[in-house]
């Protein structure tokens, strides 16, 4: 079921106004039982896998707790075996073909079938939030739970299954039990997050992705230059309005069970370094790969080598890091070379400050904080290209960004005058002007939401552009919703 459904809405009030009429032992249950019904619109055969995914980190828990004998080692083995579940069903592609040639051999499988493993809903989310309860129990940041219906809640809650965000428990479980007042003013901040979340899916994301010739990721040396610059900042924008869409529309539906889903994004591309980058974009998911890769890496070497501007201290942390972020986001070759660019972009960052000190980037002046977000979205805007497309097609499409051509003026001319029919912009090598306009609205967008320096900003503005974005997007849904052009939120693919 997509979050952006009509059904989806109605069906998530439903349950909370259920959810809220309820008494408090019974809303545990119902909170199970309506996760468990959304997953079963994605597959019944899901709920099982995630049943017993569940059962599994539960005794895993019980078995890492400090009083308990050899807790490490069960720690350690849950993170191997979560890995593992994670390469058992993400990566199946890699090893079932053989496995399949090899049972066929066996008389076990007709010759020329391939077994298939369907990926439940949002597992690799769910393996970096099991992995982090692990290590909060046996470094004693948290109890083991106790309550197989709790941890169950957990790993089910349907605003957070498909992609997130990554909420650790030692946060999330404390909110099942005490969770928030639902009143006027939290209706309010729900509204307005399901607004600007739908906003960004509907009205920016989904016509720049649709804007985008599909082969402009495949063949994309058939396309002049400026036209790939346009296509790439366009990716660039539909992907980041994509994902924090998202996120602010289940963010807003899980105010109504009086439950707070932690904040995502915080304008990524007002970043003024990949430090800072990397603080606003998918913080979650940052945040998790920081505490639980880069700080125990980073102080593990400082252990062995004392010099705080040793190569290794250097280099090590940032790139592992953002390798393993890679490899989570999907095992492919592309996906490995965006990991390596930005934990490159990192270490370069960090060169400047061996054997000096650097002043903090909100001390320096405005035209050099100005430039460090230049530059850091620039860089970040390249590094998509791998993340969007496999290996070879990305360094066509690097190349043919500096091959541009002289774009069609006169045909232009003759066209708007009415002299020659038009057939499309692509025979000018003129970018698409909606795409410009599309592209200028986000810009603007997020502009508000930087000057009020808050994702609840549509709450402040004056009542006549709330008006305005309220029937811009009532016009945008009434659009999909008869086209059926909705596409699926990309963060679901992982």
């Amino acid at each position: 079921m997509n979050v952006t459904a009509l059904v989806f809405f109605v069906c998530a009030g439903t349950a909370a106004l259920v959810y809220q009429r309820l008494k408090p032992r019974w809303r545990m249950p119902w909170l199970l039982v309506i996760s468990a019904g959304f997953v079963v619109t994605w597959s019944w055969q899901f709920v099982l896998v995630l049943l017993v995914y569940s059962a599994l980190n539960f005794a895993l828990g019980q078995l890492a707790d400090p009083a308990k004998t050899h807790a490490r080692a069960w720690a350690r083995a849950g993170i191997l075996v979560n890995i593992l579940f994670l390469f058992v069903f993400k990566y199946s592609d890699f090893y079932l073909p053989q496995f399949s040639a090899l049972l066929s051999s066996l008389g076990a499988l007709q010759p020329g079938s391939v077994l298939h493993l369907l990926l439940p809903v949002g597992l690799s989310f769910l393996m970096v939030q099991n992995i982090s309860y692990l290590l909060d129990v046996v470094n004693q940041r948290l109890p083991a739970e106790k309550d197989f219906l709790r941890f169950c809640v957990y790993i089910f809650y349907f605003p957070k299954l498909l992609s997130g965000p990554v909420e650790r428990a030692r946060a999330f479980l404390p909110k099942l039990t005490t969770p928030l007042k639902v009143d006027g003013s939290l209706l309010e901040r729900s509204a307005t997050l399901i607004f600007t979340g739908l906003l960004r899916k509907l009205a920016l994301a989904n016509p720049l992705f649709n804007l985008i010739p599909a082969q402009a990721f495949v063949t994309p040396l058939d396309y002049p230059g400026q036209n790939l610059v346009f296509w790439l900042l366009a990716y660039t924008f539909a992907l980041y309005n994509d994902f924090a869409g998202y996120t602010a529309i289940v963010r807003g539906v899980s105010l109504w069970f009086g439950i707070e889903l932690s904040a995502n994004f915080n304008l990524p591309y007002y970043a003024r370094n990949f430090t800072e980058f990397w603080n606003r974009w998918h913080i979650t998911l940052s945040n998790w790969l920081r505490d639980y890769i880069y700080y125990p890496l980073a102080w593990s070497l400082r252990r062995r080598f004392h010099q705080q501007d040793h190569f290794f201290n250097i280099f090590l942390p940032p790139m592992v890091t953002l390798l393993v972020s890679g490899l989570w986001h999907g095992l492919s070759w592309s996906l490995l070379v965006w990991g390596t660019l930005h934990g490159l972009y990192l270490v370069l960052e960090r060169l400047p400050s061996l054997g000096k000190a650097v002043v903090p980037v909100n001390k320096r002046p405005l035209w050099r904080q100005r430039l460090g977000t230049a530059v850091t979205f620039l860089f970040a805007s390249l590094a998509w290209v791998p993340f969007r497309m496999p290996l070879p097609a990305a360094l066509q499409y690097w190349q043919g960004l500096l091959r541009w051509s002289m774009p069609d003026f006169i045909g232009l001319a003759r066209t708007l005058v009415g002299w020659s029919p038009v057939s499309g912009w692509s025979q000018f090598d003129l970018p698409n002007p909606i795409l410009l306009l599309v592209l200028a609205a986000a810009l603007l967008f997020d502009q508000l939401q930087h000057r009020a320096g808050t994702e609840e900003f549509m709450l402040n503005q004056p009542r006549w552009l709330q008006v305005l974005l309220t029937a811009l997007l009532l016009l945008v849904a009434t659009l999909a919703f008869f086209s059926d052009t909705t596409a699926p939120f990309v963060y679901q693919g992982f």
